[in-house]
């Protein structure tokens, strides 16, 4: 079968873009290596009706985060437009928790779950001229409504999927970059999370369940990607939670000779407890983890259910700054913030040196504790606002009043006078003989001007929201 896979493009009202190669998509295809497949990068190429000509593909599947719903379904419209002999498909973590926002006549099915053997079984069934409702975990569009095929729990052998079908992405490599562009690429080692925080749904894909591969199976996939891959994104919401399997890991690294600059997510707590595995990452090319601390107060963490303590994250710090580790510290606003809460979070985060946080906003996504507590409360319901930069929920300051604050939150942590002044004292500490702090993740003068300057346009967004916004109610 002839079958394109699409990224969709990004809404304009996305004030926080996610780019990196599409892994879920990479997965897709390679799980049907006997078909002819395309990968669509919209966020990259427009040209749809152009492949589309040119293709003829007979499926067409789209994958679509929450933010990505209204995209997704205007790309989906526009395949239906081309050509209705087309079938259609979505899948995601949306469409999983969802399936009924995807209720259209340019859908005819939706993939519930993982769709690494699923998918493999509902090509095979296609290409047959098969019934589809005996694919297990999809929602059929049939006559106006959906039919749910029998769910099956999914057996996950992470070790024995196929490595992600990279080269369908080739045309597109270049543009695949970290902050620091480096070319980058992402590599999963797990699925699902042990933990239950109220606005996450990573632990509720899987049905609470937590699986990881084998060190030796994700290094054969480190020692697999070309020359031209600088940068690799361990694409998981908690890498080193087994801790014996991140230690083996990076001696296999090691042993291998592997030399990439390497990014993951971890926990405060687990950095603060296991600074040794953190040095060996070290040696085996880490670069820089992504740090969920959430709050700046510990109530905080206990709404979010975020299992670690305030004490946790200033040993995570100490450990990071220690072993010359990147730290993009992650904090939650509230949208419930006062002037006063986003002046404390500032305070925080200079006291504590962090050079590089991103904030992003509470955000009751489907398929999490939150969403169910929340949903009521939604002054949004576009979802192409739930980008984790805008307030879907009720906000205590005005709305105007709290994007200014929310972006001058980032104006202040990101300034040159904060920037200089860091500077200046390491050469305090220098003269007084003194050791500096080890700011290993204050950004160069370089880089912060490029900083500025992208943010220009961006700030001038920020600053019209409030009127462009579409409330369902009074906020």
């Amino acid at each position: 079968m002839r079958i394109i896979l699409v990224k969709p493009p990004f809404h304009p009202a996305n004030l926080a873009p996610m780019w990196g190669d599409p892994l879920e998509l990479e997965y897709v295809a390679a799980a049907v290596p006997d078909h002819d497949v395309q990968i669509l990068d919209m966020r990259i190429d427009r040209r749809l009706l152009a492949r589309l000509e040119r293709f003829r593909p007979e499926l067409v599947g789209v994958t679509a985060n929450t933010c990505d719903v209204p995209m997704a379904m205007e790309t989906l419209r526009a395949v239906r437009k081309f050509d209705p002999r087309i079938v259609t498909a979505v899948g995601g973590a949306h469409a999983t928790f969802l399936p009924s926002d995807f209720l259209d006549p340019a859908v005819d099915a939706i993939f519930l779950g993982l769709a690494d053997s699923t998918f493999r079984d509902f090509v095979q069934r296609l290409d047959a001229g098969q019934d589809l409702a005996g694919v297990p975990n999809l929602a059929l569009v049939r006559n106006g409504r959906l039919e749910l095929t029998e769910h099956r729990e999914a057996e996950v052998d992470l070790d024995r999927l196929p490595f992600p079908a990279r080269h369908l992405l080739d045309r597109y490599r270049g543009k695949y970059r970290d902050l620091t562009g480096l070319r980058t690429a992402q590599v999963m080692t797990c699925r699902g999370c042990p933990f239950r925080c109220t606005f996450c749904s990573c632990w509720k894909v899987l049905d609470s369940r937590y699986y990881v591969r084998s060190p030796e199976s994700i290094v054969d996939e480190l020692a697999a990607l070309g020359e031209e891959i600088d940068s690799v994104q361990f694409a998981d919401d908690n890498t080193l939670h087994d801790v014996a399997r991140a230690r083996r890991l990076a001696d296999l690294i090691r042993q291998r000779g592997i030399r990439k600059k390497l990014s993951m997510y971890a926990r405060a707590d687990l950095i603060s407890r296991h600074p040794a595995l953190i040095e060996s990452l070290k040696d085996a090319g880490l670069a820089h983890l992504t740090v969920g601390f959430e709050a700046f107060r510990q109530e905080s963490l206990q709404r979010l259910n975020k299992s670690s303590s305030l004490e946790a994250n200033r040993a995570a710090i100490e450990v990071l700054r220690k072993n010359g580790i990147g730290n993009a510290a992650h904090f939650i606003v509230d949208p419930d913030f006062s002037r006063e809460d986003f002046r404390a979070l500032f305070r925080h985060v200079c006291d504590h040196d962090l050079f590089q946080p991103t904030y992003t906003i509470l955000t009751p996504l489907p398929g999490t504790d939150l969403y169910q507590s929340e949903r009521e409360r939604l002054v949004i319901r576009n979802y192409a606002y739930f980008d984790l930069a805008h307030a879907v929920l009720p906000t205590r300051l005005s709305r105007k009043d709290f994007y200014r604050q929310f972006m001058r939150l980032y104006i202040r942590t990101y300034s040159f006078g904060r920037y200089f002044r860091s500077l200046m004292d390491d050469m305090r500490s220098r003269l007084r003989k003194e050791l500096p702090l080890g700011r290993v993740d204050r950004l160069s003068f370089l880089a912060l001007c490029v900083v500025h300057l992208v943010a220009q346009p961006l700030k001038f967004k920020v600053g019209r929201i409030h009127r462009t916004e579409p409330l369902i109610r009074s906020a």
